[in-house]
């Protein structure tokens, strides 16, 4: 029987822990563990004193008291061992997760003072969502509204650093840029900017994360920021490879269960894709950072039906099959964005002078961009997106006018003038471009404004414009008056228009 004055019993260690000791904390001695290493998953180790380092024990007790030392007597102790977490075992063996479910941690990274301020209230969450999803949701419909809504701010208010994220980045977008000083780089770009890359390398993976990119990689694009926005999107890529999107034989980062999710985080890599070939429109040669699509791919499922979250299956399209006015306005989009991403690849690879590899996309775009007219409201976005891709593939042969790219040039010009006359009956007709509300306006039809403009200034040196042309140039000019008020791209647009007036005159 045991007295008060026999000190520590069998079931407990003479000395504290090492992790207790090295940190200050109170140890309370239990073996084989004590509670403060138990509780925080780590390792217990019991360690002597160095004043009786090497005497000898030989007590049963002794020996009770030393079983969780891991090294020899005289050997140094060994550093503590980090603990392996979720995305480190995706990376490096991730076949352990295949034998059983983890739990995924919650993200550990705080939200600042300021974050929460930036994003606001109730009342502002909402009218910032209501702007969203009443105005660019229309042409890049990556979100779901009602994930969204039923999900991510069911609880007000937020305070998962995810969702905290995207509300800031959704806040962003719909912003319209300070008039003065003319700059996009404002203080809320910077704070989202910043707090992304906060989490971008957190623990835990998340959709949300990656959606706040896309919004980032869409807000640098609109205003012009480079090369910000082009390596914005090789992040986009690369985050949403971790997460197991559109990555085959890949462990997700978790399981997806239902089919409105599973079509948003589809939607949401087609996003990527598109921004991934529009951002290197006018500079072919740049390679792109996610692959390129194959023909069996799932397009986006009908866009109003996964809006009320509604998706069937049995509706679904792949790229293969021809295209049809029953395809939602994103899935045409999708369609678009592969074949810009073909001329692109073939202006910059070996086969640029093979003129059926040229021929062959110039009928593929062609027929898309007759398909997308012969509807009974035709989308100016996807048209405008159409009409860029063409004027992608054919503006290298516009200086063209001798020798084996005789045709090409011919070819090249006949296009201009057919886009020319479109954009001029819309002009004065559906003021598609001039008058429409710069709240709706996508990028993809700056693009190609500014090209048939640039052309036909170019070719002021060679002859005077017909009225009718300096008449569309100078609406064509001060719609990127208008548009440079919500997207400063527009803008540069115009100075780039100086600029190949300035060298036309001399």
């Amino acid at each position: 029987m045991k007295t008060p004055g026999t000190g520590s019993s069998a079931n407990h260690a003479r000395y504290v822990c090492r992790s207790c000791k090295t940190r200050k904390r109170k140890c309370n001695k239990a073996l084989p563990g004590c509670s403060s290493c138990s509780k925080r998953n780590v390792t217990c180790e019991y360690s002597r004193p160095n004043s009786i380092r090497h005497s000898a024990f030989s007590s049963a007790s002794s020996d009770l008291q030393w079983n969780r030392l891991s090294v020899d007597e005289g050997t140094p102790s060994l550093p503590e061992v980090q603990a392996v977490n979720f995305p480190t075992l995706l990376f490096l063996d991730p076949s352990i997760l295949q034998h059983g479910h983890l739990e995924i941690p919650s993200p550990a990274t705080s939200v600042p003072q300021h974050i929460l301020r930036l994003i606001g209230d109730l009342d502002d969450i909402h009218t910032t969502a209501s702007k969203f999803f009443d105005h660019i949701h229309l042409w890049m419909p990556f979100i779901s509204r009602k994930r969204f809504y039923d999900i991510h701010i069911r609880t007000v208010p937020p305070s998962k650093p995810d969702v905290i994220l995207l509300l800031l980045c959704l806040k962003l977008i719909t912003s319209f840029p300070p008039a003065n000083p003319r700059d996009p780089r404002t203080p809320l770009y910077h704070a989202a900017k910043h707090f992304f890359l906060d989490l971008e390398g957190d623990v835990t993976l998340s959709l949300l994360i990656l959606q706040a990119g896309v919004l980032l990689a869409l807000y640098e694009i609109g205003h012009g920021i480079y090369p910000a926005a082009f390596l914005t999107i090789g992040t986009c890529a690369r985050y949403a490879h971790a997460l197991g999107i559109s990555v085959s034989r890949a462990v997700e980062s978790r399981k997806v269960i239902t089919l409105v999710e599973l079509e948003e985080r589809r939607r949401v890599w087609w996003a990527i894709v598109i921004l991934d070939r529009f951002v290197s429109i006018g500079c072919p040669g740049r390679p792109f950072v996610t692959a390129e699509p194959e023909l069996d791919e799932l397009l986006p499922a009908d866009d109003a039906a996964w809006d009320r979250g509604v998706i069937n299956p049995d509706n679904l399209t792949t790229l293969s099959e021809p295209l049809s006015g029953h395809m939602s306005r994103f899935a045409l989009l999708c369609q678009a964005a592969r074949l810009l991403g073909q001329v692109l690849l073939h202006l910059s690879s070996d086969s640029v002078e093979d003129d059926n590899v040229w021929m062959q996309l110039d009928r593929t775009l062609q027929s898309m961009l007759a398909a997308s007219l012969d509807v009974d409201v035709p989308d100016d976005d996807q048209i405008g997106f159409i009409y860029s891709t063409l004027v992608a593939l054919h503006t290298p042969w516009l200086a063209s006018s001798s020798g084996s790219n005789i045709q090409r040039s011919l070819r090249a010009r006949e296009v201009m003038q057919q886009i020319t006359a479109r954009v001029k009956m819309n002009l004065s007709e559906r003021q598609c471009f001039v008058g429409r509300n710069p709240d709706d306006m996508s990028h993809w039809g700056l693009f190609f404004a500014y090209r048939i403009c640039a052309y036909h200034i170019c070719s002021r040196g060679k002859k005077p414009l017909e009225p009718d042309l300096v008449e569309m140039v100078r609406s064509m000019r001060e719609a990127f008056s208008m548009i440079d008020v919500r997207w400063n791209v527009a803008g540069v647009y115009l100075k780039l228009l100086e600029a190949q007036e300035a060298m036309s005159l001399s």
